[in-house]
């Protein structure tokens, strides 16, 4: 939800309706947040819920808080762990997917400096359900994008992240997310009792 990031709403928004479509009938929500602490700490939208279509997706993106920041370490954990809103519809005992898209290299400095903290911190929700997936800038030779990104853009320490929970990771140059996302939202099985 950073000022460069509003290029990517299009993508996002298609992104958003692949998962729509690819999870279960019921049993999920889901929530956009920003990708800056400080405005994922006080987000206050119901989530996306079955029956929801592209319209209310839109309708939330364009409510929700923008920020300044790349920090999505940050603001996964601010959400979740200190957001009072979320606490009232996030399930503890439900599976977590994480969707990561930015343009920019994860910059966390408050909680997470070290991925390895995320990792640890992460991989100890919901039970060891957590499942993490990233849009990013890849590396120059795996990106698709008609001008390389910028080495300082390249989304490092979120497909490390990734990678170690065996994500999908998907170059935001691609001109269709949906298989990615849609591969994303597969891997949580629902509970069915």
């Amino acid at each position: 939800t950073s000022g460069s990031m509003n290029v990517y709403d299009d993508e996002l928004l298609a992104g958003i309706e692949a998962m729509l479509n690819a999870l279960p009938p019921s049993g999920w929500r889901l929530a956009m947040i920003s990708n800056d602490p400080d405005a994922a700490s006080t987000e206050a939208q119901f989530p996306l819920v079955p029956g929801d279509d592209i319209a209310d997706a839109e309708s939330m993106l364009n409510a929700m808080g923008r920020g300044h920041r790349e920090e999505g370490f940050d603001a996964a954990y601010e959400y979740i762990t200190n957001n009072p809103y979320a606490s009232t519809w996030m399930r503890p005992d439900a599976a977590l997917l994480v969707v990561f898209v930015s343009d920019e290299e994860e910059q966390s400095d408050e909680h997470f400096p070290n991925v390895l903290d995320f990792i640890s911190w992460y991989g100890s929700q919901r039970g060891g359900s957590s499942y993490l997936s990233s849009i990013v800038n890849l590396e120059h030779a795996d990106s698709v994008c008609a001008t390389p990104p910028n080495i300082i853009d390249i989304g490092y320490r979120y497909i490390e992240a990734t990678s170690y929970f065996g994500g999908v990771i998907v170059d935001i140059c691609s001109d269709d997310w949906s298989p990615g996302v849609t591969d994303a939202s597969v891997q949580v099985e629902p509970h069915e009792e």
